[in-house]
């Protein structure tokens, strides 16, 4: 982890790809619990009361955005100087095993304060990693093509420990580690021992064998002295970053309200009953085919073009999930909702790719380096477009007076309406405007051909 010096860019063999995607298995084991969980769990059976519990969940997520911008920031700022992003993530490894086995493993009478103080310690951690880590990926090569092979390897390495903590709680339970199968304090314990014997290591490996790649700190930089009017400028002043976020807030948002009501559809409208366990597992496996597959696309043709076409049928097939009437044949409806997750994985290797080319843009415009910080802005955008879109899919259905204790003939024809528009038919509309915009609206060829004419350099096959 010593400063890097200017060199090639080493070649990515199978070998170091699948390296470099070893943090990515931990990230995805760590967050599900932390993003999604671990709250229920504290209040099912810690005795904290919900409103202590949610204060501090909001305080944690309030300096969350500020403690995101200040590692992408710095991060940036020691890489200009040379010294490579692996001592950030070196740091975050450290700080998150602790926090992580504190959190997961609390004494028995636990206050508020101990949850909130290691709560807020573990997204520090995880945030030391991460936005270095994802700002390395995009730095590693200029090519678009390799950006896409390393963007589906983490994409991937991610789902695969999402999936490993979703199992701890069977696995521990058939190897008689645990009591019950159940996602409660004892299963969080056996998940704080995982953590500590494989998050070191896994991350340790890699920032041992994998190389700084791409250069930052070229000789003889001198990167211009900081002040609040470029640091300003250089995020909302970077047109393609604005462009970027516009577009990939629209798609996430509808995406996200209607998963965020999907359930309710399968079980109070459709009544789909039990096979809705069966529709959801359908998940992984077309998640696992459709990363590498929408990779090999962005390869092939012109990034944003395919990003486009893949919203466009994801808004196609968003409109034909409201044309299922209760009760519909099982198969049909697998095959449509698998449809959809297929496409919508265009969006996980389209966005980050291109978001790598509006970091060269960036930096050429600008003459700093800007990768951690439009990282951690871009982290900052998933985590309130994702809360603001499942809150105002649920406000939206009470709004229009659908009762959630109410199912099939109970349902009103005007609640009905108001769950076919936010699963389907308003998240369809949305998806083909964007796909509109990323077909008309240049985003990563402009950052692209920009950044080469300031450069000199030859603008790639990928425009």
């Amino acid at each position: 982890m010593r400063p890097s010096a200017a060199s090639a860019t080493p070649q990515i063999t199978r070998s170091l790809l699948f390296t470099f995607a070893l943090p990515g298995i931990l990230q995805g084991f760590m967050q599900a619990p932390g993003q999604s969980l671990l709250q229920g769990i504290y209040a099912k059976e810690s005795g904290l009361a919900l409103m202590a519990l949610g204060s501090a969940v909001l305080f944690v997520r309030l300096f969350d955005v500020l403690s995101d911008f200040l590692i992408g920031y710095f991060s940036d700022r020691s890489a200009e100087r040379g010294i490579s992003r692996k001592w950030w993530m070196g740091t975050g490894t450290i700080v998150t095993v602790i926090a992580l086995w504190s959190l997961f493993r609390p004494p028995p009478e636990v206050s508020i304060t101990y949850y909130a103080g290691w709560f807020l310690l573990a997204n520090i951690g995880w945030s030391l990693c991460e936005i270095p880590y994802r700002a390395w990926s995009l730095e590693f090569s200029p090519q678009p093509a390799e950006r896409t092979r390393i963007t589906v390897a983490i994409a991937l390495a991610t789902l695969i420990g999402t999936v490993m903590f979703y199992s701890v709680a069977p696995a521990g339970n058939a190897m008689g580690l645990l009591k019950t199968g159940e996602l409660n304090m004892e299963m969080l314990g056996l998940t704080a021992v995982v953590v500590v014997l494989l998050l070191p290591p896994l991350n340790f490996f890699t920032l041992w064998r994998v190389p700084d790649g791409q250069s930052r700190a070229t000789p003889g930089h001198k990167p211009p002295p900081e002040s609040w009017r470029l640091l300003v400028g250089s995020v909302l002043g970077n047109v393609p970053l604005i462009r970027l976020v516009f577009v990939f807030s629209i798609a996430s948002f509808m995406t996200g309200m209607s998963q965020g009501v999907t359930l309710l559809y399968m079980t109070n409208y459709l009544g789909l009953g039990t096979a809705v366990n069966y529709v959801m597992a359908s998940a992984l496996p077309i998640s696992l085919l459709g990363l590498p597959a929408w990779g090999w696309l962005a390869r092939r043709y012109p990034l944003q073009r395919t990003w486009a076409v893949g919203l466009g049928l994801c808004g196609i097939v968003y409109a034909s999930l409201g044309l299922f009437p209760p009760q519909p044949n099982i198969v049909l409806f697998g095959l449509v909702h698998g449809l959809m997750l297929f496409l919508i994985m265009s969006t996980l290797i389209s966005a980050p790719v291109i978001l790598g080319d509006i970091i060269d843009y960036g930096k050429e415009r600008y003459g700093v380096d800007r990768a951690g910080l439009y990282m951690s802005f871009w982290a900052q955008i998933i985590k309130t477009v994702g809360a603001l879109s499942a809150g105002g899919g649920l406000m939206f259905l009470g709004w229009m007076g659908f009762d959630a204790a109410k199912t099939g003939a109970e349902l009103t024809p005007r609640a009905i309406s108001a769950l076919k528009l936010v699963v389907a038919w308003i998240p369809a509309a949305g998806l083909v405007v964007t796909s509109l915009l990323l077909w008309f609206v240049p985003i990563s060829a402009e950052s692209r051909r920009l950044a080469a004419a300031r450069s000199g350099a030859p603008v790639t096959s990928q425009d």
